[in-house]
């Protein structure tokens, strides 16, 4: 027989469990981060940061980290750069979801990226990076950075310069012609006098 102690005992803790389960977060996260810190830390533990406008958002076959998510590709045309060696056009590899400590690029938008280099790709995962819009602040404090190295375009000759190269190589040759006829006869004609 349950005494009136013992139907108290039960009475509290069904209220607790009833009570506990108004404070269950309503957005559980697969993956934590920690804060990215400063705009100089996040400089310090990247190894690449640059502005750049996403140009392609695919989704890989590919997961990251043994993640179920799936990777992210994301294209970016580089307008400036303040730290790693950054090509003007390049990938940056992320999860597909912000609950795996990815980022959600959209093509078109433009970026401040804080990425890591890890193997031969760049990965935006619980790093700093900002929409461009959100950047203001980060970017101030990043200071003036450099435009990406642009490949050299090898010089073409086309017809039309070979045309006119000819052309002004035969002008040349009547110039100095006409010049020497011209010095002959004057001097034919000083000779006479």
């Amino acid at each position: 027989m349950i005494n009136k102690k013992q139907r108290l005992s039960v009475g509290f803790i069904f209220i607790f469990f009833i009570s506990s389960l108004l404070f269950i977060p309503s957005n559980v996260q697969a993956c934590s981060c920690v804060k990215p810190g400063t705009v100089e830390e996040s400089k310090i533990k990247s190894d690449a940061v640059f502005e750049g406008t996403a140009t392609s958002v695919k989704t890989s076959s590919q997961s990251l980290f043994r993640s179920s998510e799936r990777a992210v590709k994301a294209s970016f045309q580089v307008n400036e750069v303040w730290k790693g060696h950054v090509a003007p056009t390049l990938e940056v590899k992320t999860a597909e979801s912000e609950d795996s400590c990815g980022y959600t690029f959209k093509e078109g938008e433009r970026y401040l990226v804080y990425a890591k280099t890890t193997g031969k790709s760049l990965q935006a995962l619980c790093s700093a990076t900002l929409l461009h819009s959100e950047a203001n602040e980060h970017i101030k404090l990043l200071g003036i950075g450099s435009l990406p190295p642009q490949p050299e375009i090898p010089l073409q000759k086309t017809e039309s310069s070979l045309t006119q190269g000819w052309y002004i190589g035969l002008g040349g040759i009547a110039v100095v012609s006409l010049i020497s006829v011209f010095y002959r006869q004057r001097k034919r004609s000083k000779s006479r006098t």
